[in-house]
């Protein structure tokens, strides 16, 4: 059985403006943005595009295809040469904020880069496969057009990446294809739902649930009396408060609420009222749904958020500002750095989201404890 979700789709272009001008494509990417937008209005947008002083990407997705359309003229003019590793590692660092506080989408990073694009040095290779095998479930998908007279090396690495996601790689050797390719490309993702789906019994891999568990936020915990926003019963104990929208809520009623929200891990869930990933302890979850402690929760109580509307009200108080960023990987590799760097792991903080090489225990950003 398969399905398909609305979509947040973040566009990589890599362009190199010696090749290739914006406005030889602009109407391609135009077209590409407004037919998802038509086929489906809860598709949100957004870009990374390459310029001196860095990579520069809107701080949040956003419904309005216009507002990403001038967002790009208004870069057009420092457009440099793309650095393909570097911004695979922005935009799933960016998509990995996102889906802590968002659920129910589907993610699509669509790169369109030539053949003067920086090569992805092939030290980087290994770290993103590794960082796309922990993201590609939330769903993710890579797509990649480049425009290049012949394939090579470089096309292979790509296609490789693309494939690690379900993701398609598509090389053209004329401008003139990459309007009916994008329009093929607007078209929706479909994931394949197994049985355990029709259950609501979600799964994500063991070797991957560090990650996850450690994006969560621990809820704060709340001393003076309050109510309860699930079973509306005014307390002084077991009263917890999201840390993103400081909804109130019982840790038994919580709990509960697990059953049905968590995200693949029986005790990490999303908040009823906002969506972001919270998480409770193991073993108290487990011991509230198998009725071990006794439940007040009245779940039937509690509607679920509808999604696109929550989203609707938040782009509402604040439209989204063009950040810059740094870049994560570099496309220049000292030789004798590239086996240490094939020895090391790369590791996302789930606090700061800065990436990091290596086995620290701690993020040097920010000091949260890695796991």
């Amino acid at each position: 059985m398969e399905s398909t979700k609305s979509e947040d789709c973040l566009i990589f272009y890599g362009f190199t403006p010696e090749i290739i001008k914006l406005k030889q494509v602009y109407h391609a990417i135009e077209d590409f943005i407004k037919s998802k937008q038509a086929n489906d209005p809860s598709d949100r947008f957004n870009l990374i595009i390459f310029q001196k002083d860095g990579p520069n990407y809107l701080d949040h997705f956003t419904f309005e295809p216009d507002h990403i359309l001038k967002t790009l003229k208004s870069l057009k003019n420092n457009i440099v040469r793309a650095n393909v590793a570097g911004g695979i590692f922005i935009a799933i660092t960016f998509i990995i904020e996102v889906f802590k506080k968002i659920s129910e989408k589907i993610f699509r990073l669509v790169i369109l880069i030539d053949e003067g694009t920086y090569e992805i040095p092939e030290e980087y290779i290994h770290p993103i496969e590794e960082l796309i095998k922990v993201v590609k479930n939330m769903p993710f998908f890579i797509d990649i057009v480049r425009i290049s007279e012949e394939n090579s090396e470089e096309s292979i690495k790509l296609m490789k990446l693309t494939h690690l996601c379900n993701g398609e790689f598509y090389e053209i050797d004329n401008l003139r294809d990459l309007t009916p390719l994008l329009n093929r490309l607007s078209e929706k993702k479909y994931i394949s739902e197994p049985t355990f789906i029709k259950q609501k019994i979600r799964m994500i891999l063991k070797e991957n649930q560090p990650f996850y568990i450690n994006l969560a936020d621990e809820p704060k915990i709340i001393k003076e009396r309050a109510t309860c926003s699930i079973c509306f019963h005014e307390d002084d104990s077991g009263i917890l408060q999201c840390p993103s929208c400081e909804t109130l809520a019982h840790n038994i009623c919580w709990a509960q609420w697990a059953k049905t929200s968590n995200i693949g891990i029986p005790h990490v869930f999303r908040c009823h009222n906002c969506f972001n990933i919270l998480k409770l302890d193991s073993d108290f979850v487990f011991d509230v749904q198998a009725g071990k402690i006794p439940s007040i929760a009245e779940l039937k109580k509690v509607k679920k958020r509808n999604i696109v509307e929550y989203l609707h009200e938040l782009e509402a108080k604040e439209k989204p500002k063009i950040i810059h960023a740094k870049v994560p990987m570099g496309v220049e590799i000292k030789e004798t750095s590239q086996k240490k760097l094939l020895q090391k792991k790369i590791i996302i903080c789930p606090n700061c989201s800065r990436i990091i090489i290596g086995d620290k225990k701690k993020c040097p950003s920010c000091n949260f404890i890695l796991f």
